[in-house]
């Protein structure tokens, strides 16, 4: 899908920043008016084409904000108001795609609108007719093309320009708020103030859980003892060490005292041992006469 205009010719008002697309953009129909007409056609009032709101279309598949200013001041810049069976991608379309006609543009009630006219002409028009009487058929796919610029505070693309192509009958589109057969249609995003309020609701609803949360964790949580009940456990501790000590003083002093008798019977008993080196040899082989003094070998 190229990124310029189908019609090239067509004057736009370019800005810095700007970047052009074709898009291709799905609408769905809301609380519209079938009125069928002669020669088998049929008229649908106040189709909503293009809504304000960040949509994501299916030829350059990227999200684009449409401010409402834009979609006012552009709402009448229709280059072609065929309405189409298909869209035109694939094989180039012939005229039995032509099935519808769209008149009257304006901006209104917050987005681009206008009637859709099914003339019934042909046979995929008057198959047309017959699918939106049965509601089967929900949505529109505006193709437009148009200015795009990056919106630094926003921090998204938004549409600066339109020219509007023409459109096509889709089974589901893109822009929500936009459709035709209500009652068929699946239900509309909710508005932004919903959505915040509902954000609003959950936060507090998480902050309630998580507060209570807390409060059972603090009720399973054995409570801390009372800091006196800890001192006596500590004095009691260090009384039992005492103890201890004490213990093993006395035995450390029964062992000096041990050693020292034992060091005290070592010095006598050596004492004895040299008494008898100096007495009498024992077994010399030699007699003493004592009452004479003299002395004879045995």
């Amino acid at each position: 899908m190229p990124d310029t205009p189908i019609n090239p010719e067509t004057p736009r008002q370019d800005g810095a920043g700007t970047k052009p697309h074709i898009r291709a953009l799905a609408v769905e129909f809301t609380k519209n008016s079938l009125i069928e007409q002669d020669g088998g056609g049929l008229l649908i009032t106040g189709v909503p084409m293009l809504a304000e709101g960040t949509w994501t279309d299916s030829a350059i598949g990227t999200p684009l904000f449409y401010p409402a200013d834009t979609l006012r001041e552009y709402a009448e810049n229709w280059i072609d108001t065929t309405g189409w069976s298909r869209h035109f991608g694939g094989s180039p379309r012939d005229a039995t795609d032509k099935v519808a006609e769209l008149t009257n543009p304006r901006y209104e009630d917050g987005a681009v609108r206008g009637d859709i006219l099914v003339h019934g002409a042909t046979q995929k028009s008057r198959d047309l007719v017959e699918l939106l009487k049965r509601k089967l058929i929900a949505f529109v796919s505006v193709e437009h093309g148009g200015d795009e610029r990056y919106n630094a505070e926003t921090r998204q693309q938004e549409a600066s320009s339109l020219e509007f192509l023409g459109f096509a009958f889709v089974h589901r589109g893109a822009c929500k708020l936009c459709r035709i057969n209500e009652e068929r249609a699946p239900e509309p995003e909710q508005p932004p103030e919903e959505v915040e309020t509902m954000t609003d609701e959950l936060i507090d609803r998480v902050a309630e859980l998580e507060k209570k949360l807390g409060a059972m964790e603090a009720a399973a949580k054995p409570p801390e003892e009372d800091p006196a009940v800890e001192l006596e456990k500590e004095l009691a501790a260090m009384k039992e060490q005492i103890k201890e000590l004490a213990k093993a003083k006395e035995e450390a002093k029964a062992l000096s005292e041990r050693i020292k008798a034992l060091e005290s019977d070592g010095e006598a008993r050596t004492g004895q041992a040299q008494s008898r080196e100096l007495g009498e040899p024992i077994n010399s082989g030699l007699e003493i006469d004592r009452k004479t003094g003299t002395i004879r070998r045995g």
